[in-house]
């Protein structure tokens, strides 16, 4: 049985709802639950971030004597600290700033100095918690359609557009390299997910 992903965007019994099964039917959780870490990490990749999740990160940037760090996660949950280098090469110690010297703009992540960010190679500690308490709904929903496709359709590309199964009509999106459209675009989620991309370009600007 597939683990469902520490990062999941969606629930199995969120994905069974979308495809009318029982919650206490669970012949399909396993093809489900492997389905939603396929489309987690799509979406992951998409909006080029490691985790929607709440998570503590300890990193490192290189001054370039401006006075802000784009950091490379966001929002801020909480902000711990910001230190810089003391000593040289790889044996320097960090000695925190004060955190009168230094604001954050939490919903884009930034760290703004009241002093010049001096330059020099993870010259920069920084220490906080980023992303979100619960995953954004319709980031969740998101995921959970994407889920649902490809359990009823599979992820393989097709050039199909309808067909009849039976007495059902099964109309199919165009996913193949050949239609120039990634799933996320066919199954109409581009919209809901653009907000959540971002190009972090850490310095000054």
């Amino acid at each position: 049985m597939t683990a469902i992903s520490a990062d999941a965007l969606t629930t199995v019994d969120d994905v069974k709802e979308l495809l009318g099964i029982a919650s206490g039917v669970t012949t399909k959780d396993n093809l489900i639950t492997r389905n939603i870490n396929y489309a987690t990490r799509i979406i992951l990749n998409y909006t080029g971030r490691d985790s929607f999740k709440s998570t503590d990160y300890t990193e490192y940037y290189d001054g370039i004597g401006g006075n802000q760090l784009v950091l490379r996660h966001y929002p801020i949950i909480t902000f711990t600290s910001v230190g810089y280098k003391t000593g040289g090469g790889n044996v320097g110690t960090y000695i925190d700033l004060d955190s009168i010297d230094y604001f954050t703009d939490d919903n884009a992540g930034i760290v703004k100095s009241l002093i010049a960010l001096t330059s020099g190679f993870n010259d920069w500690r920084v220490v906080y918690t980023a992303g979100y308490a619960n995953v954004p709904d319709d980031v969740a929903e998101a995921c959970a359609r994407m889920a649902a496709y490809m359990t009823e359709n599979g992820t393989a590309g097709t050039n199909i557009k309808k067909k009849l199964e039976g007495q059902r009509s099964v109309e199919y999106f165009d996913t193949s390299a050949g239609g120039g459209a990634s799933l996320i675009d066919s199954l109409g989620l581009d919209d809901i997910l653009a907000p959540y991309c971002d190009v972090r370009i850490s310095g000054d600007n």
